[in-house]
């Protein structure tokens, strides 16, 4: 078994997956490590790029998120699973931090901090209030799970069954990792990750999406007229 697998779920990323890529590549780390993207049938050159950095290419036929992750875990031959989206670049000692963090057998998961490729006084502002926030969750034990950056025992996904099939899938596996121990969040190493969708639909709109994805992933039984966005889908 390999030290770590690195899973990349990506679909019609080819503008941003080679950076991505390129970053796991260059890992100062002594463990044995393997690079998989999930690729939901993208139609431009995403697998093309993939193919010339990952070891494995996954065709991922079901359309969402947490399938693409899930599917290329059960392909993953790492002791620790790391989950980076394909718009996400992530600092070369980022693999061996996380595998020593995961070494006390308490903690059930991790995600990092992280900062936008574009600045801007209002993604500044998000930045240091999402840090800080999840900053402080980490620290009770209580931390959540960010979809482009976090690493887990590859028992522990397992055992607490991957990722859900939720509206927020990463917000419900870190319910799930809360029965496993703790879920905390580092300050460092940072990554960096793509603000494209705060850019393009204004902070308000994003702050109301992603608030209402995680009402309802919380609250299943909410009348659906309440929801205004009823699924997530995307495959970043």
């Amino acid at each position: 078994m390999l030290g770590a697998s690195i899973i990349i779920p990506a679909l019609n990323e080819e503008r941003y997956i080679r950076q991505t890529l390129e970053s796991v590549r260059k890992q100062k780390t002594s463990l044995d490590y393997e690079v998989i993207v999930a690729d939901n049938n993208s139609k431009d050159r995403t697998v093309e790029i993939a193919e010339k950095y990952a070891d494995r290419v996954v065709v991922v036929k079901r359309r969402g998120t947490w399938i693409s992750r899930n599917t290329g875990a059960k392909k993953s031959r790492g002791k620790v699973l790391v989950f980076v989206d394909a718009d996400t670049v992530i600092p070369p000692n980022y693999l061996e931090v996380a595998d020593a963090v995961l070494g006390e057998d308490e903690i059930s998961g991790l995600s990092c901090a992280f900062g936008f490729d574009q600045k801007s006084r209002m993604l500044g502002a998000i930045e240091e209030m999402s840090n800080s926030y999840l900053l402080f969750r980490g620290m009770i034990g209580k931390g959540e799970i960010l979809g482009f950056n976090n690493a887990v025992r590859r028992k522990t996904f397992f055992e607490a069954g991957g990722f859900p099939n939720k509206p927020m899938e990463d917000g419900a596996f870190a319910r799930k990792l809360w029965k496993k121990g703790r879920v905390i969040y580092l300050p460092e190493p940072k990554v960096v990750t793509s603000a494209r969708r705060i850019s393009k639909n204004g902070p308000l709109t994003a702050a109301v999406y992603y608030g209402n994805l995680a009402l309802i992933t919380d609250l299943p039984r909410l009348p659906k007229k309440l929801a205004i966005f009823k699924e997530y889908l995307s495959v970043r």
